[in-house]
């Protein structure tokens, strides 16, 4: 066992070797025992890590950059994705991803229901593995899509099947679509179809659309870990079903029909709208979603309230069971399967002779683990109306949120003057009867703006190399960390940013 003094002293040289293969501030580390733990409970032997840190000892990799500009710019570009002109309220989509975990546990997709302008943005972030973020990715916003479709298209859904579900939704340019196994989507469409049957039966004229994106949340996350829990005879194919189930994901999901914005959230991705004031030239940040962690008092209060006794024993340094930082999330269920499941499930893997079962031999119960389900997936559904100040919308996972000094405000400004400095690139047409003085203060803000325009035309790359530090020299430090470093100091970054039609807000406006 480590004496404090100790381990206080085996810190402060880990930090020495970690400012040597970056002077940057390294993510908050969580010490338990022999390990040095970021993130979701992952850590590294203490010997192993100081270790790998004393070989990575060399030249200061700011003061000697190992990539060019240019080389920063293509990394940081490689995942942009933009579409335009989608109709509607909205304008223009831009998104973009930077990894930190190899492979990338963030995804995001873009939708809208079929023939209509109601528009869909979800981001998600995955943790002990990718595999529940893009079964989000793959299914939540069908189910959201169901959850909202009256009696008469439910019972068409019933008849036409897997197809017409499919066609529910239309993906924006900006999503990449992904193949599924012929069983995995098996198992996928049997879920779709009883949610389906379930939804007729239940089907009420009084339900609304903080009603909707709650029960596809739930519901989704419930098929998530009976689907698990099935164990069909197929190994391998259980395997990925456990997978899914075990691993996690936070998601933020936007709905906007007209000038309703609605944001159902799960964890610790966030939404922020950006506002103009054309009298004052200036930008303002509103938070539409909250973070479900243990620094959010009424979140705490919520769990302490359905595990009532047990607020000493369930949050340790802030997290669940000492371990999970959100406490909302999709899939983690471990933190929801009844204790005698997670006995059976450790039992089934002892003995199975395969590899596939491999992660849960060994899997620890927690001794106060007393009365499950200790974590659900109930989005808080907040709903904002529109006006034309509004000028976009920002979804992003926390690996933008918690890089130093992108607060919201931050972010806002960058975003607003990044559309200042892109608005110099238009063609100038000064209106019809203005004046000279008119024409010569539009063209003084002009070459003022002139100074704002960005290197990224895509704002959310703009963000990204924010994020990461201005300086080269920074840049390319956080871009050429070693892959077993490289999360003690980012978190996977996915930001997706929506610009509205200003047109089209204020004649609404005035039309309704």
């Amino acid at each position: 066992m480590m004496t404090s003094g100790r381990l206080f002293t085996a810190l402060v040289i880990i930090n020495k070797y970690l400012r040597v293969v970056s002077p940057l501030a390294p993510r908050q580390l969580y010490v338990q025992g022999l390990f040095v733990v970021p993130g979701h409970g992952r850590g590294y032997s203490f010997m192993k890590l100081f270790h790998k840190l004393r070989l990575a000892h060399g030249p200061d990799p700011v003061e000697s950059p190992r990539l060019t500009p240019q080389m920063v710019t293509s990394i940081l570009r490689m995942n942009e994705r933009v579409t335009s002109h989608t109709g509607g309220v909205v304008k223009q989509v831009l998104c973009n991803q930077l990894p930190a975990n190899k492979p990338m546990e963030d995804r995001h997709v873009e939708a809208k229901l079929l023939n209509t302008e109601k528009y869909m943005f979800g981001v998600y972030d995955g943790h002990a593995g990718w595999s529940c973020a893009q079964a989000l990715k793959e299914r939540l916003l069908h189910y959201i899509a169901i959850s909202m479709v009256d009696s008469d298209k439910l019972n068409q859904l019933h008849e036409g099947g897997k197809a017409a579900v499919d066609n529910l939704i239309e993906y924006l340019p900006t999503t990449t679509k992904d193949t599924v196994s012929f069983d995995l989507a098996s198992i996928h469409w049997q879920s779709t179809s009883q949610f389906i049957q379930d939804s007729i039966e239940m089907y009420s004229l009084d339900s609304n659309v903080e009603d909707a994106l709650t029960n596809a949340f739930m519901r989704l996350d419930q098929d998530i870990s009976t689907e698990a829990s099935f164990l069909p005879g197929d190994e391998a194919l259980s395997a990925n079903l456990l997978n899914t189930a075990f691993s996690g994901a936070v998601g933020c999901v936007a709905f906007i029909d007209g000038l309703d914005l609605y944001v159902a959230n799960v964890g610790d991705s966030r939404a922020v709208i950006g506002s103009h004031s054309s009298e004052s030239e200036t930008w303002h940040a509103t938070s539409i979603s909250n973070q479900h962690n243990a620094d959010n008092p009424a979140e705490k209060k919520r769990l302490f309230l359905r595990h009532q006794n047990e607020s000493n024993t369930i949050i340790k340094n802030g997290r669940l069971f000492g371990e999970l930082l959100p406490l909302r999330a999709f899939g983690d269920v471990r933190y929801k399967w009844k204790k005698q499941d997670l006995v059976r499930l450790v039992k089934i893997a002892g003995q199975s002779s395969g590899s596939s079962f491999g992660r849960y031999k060994n899997m620890r119960l927690y001794k106060n683990y007393l009365t499950p389900p200790y974590l659900d997936a109930q989005p808080e559904v907040i709903h904002y109306r529109l006006s034309p100040r509004d000028r976009f919308l920002v979804i992003a996972s926390d690996g933008l949120w918690d890089s130093e000094g992108m607060s919201d405000d931050k972010v806002v400004s960058l975003i607003g003057h990044h559309i200042d400095g892109q608005q110099v690139l238009t063609d100038f047409r000064p209106p019809e009867e203005a004046s000279l003085g008119v024409i010569n203060e539009t063209l003084l803000k002009r070459k003022q703006n002139l100074a704002k325009r960005a290197m990224d035309e895509n704002v959310t790359t703009h963000l990204i190399r924010h994020a990461l530090g201005q300086e080269h020299g920074q840049l390319s430090t956080q871009l050429t960390l070693p892959e077993k470093l490289v999360r003690y100091y980012r978190d996977d970054i996915t930001i997706t940013v929506v610009y509205f039609d200003t047109d089209y807000l204020m004649n609404y406006t005035r039309v309704h």
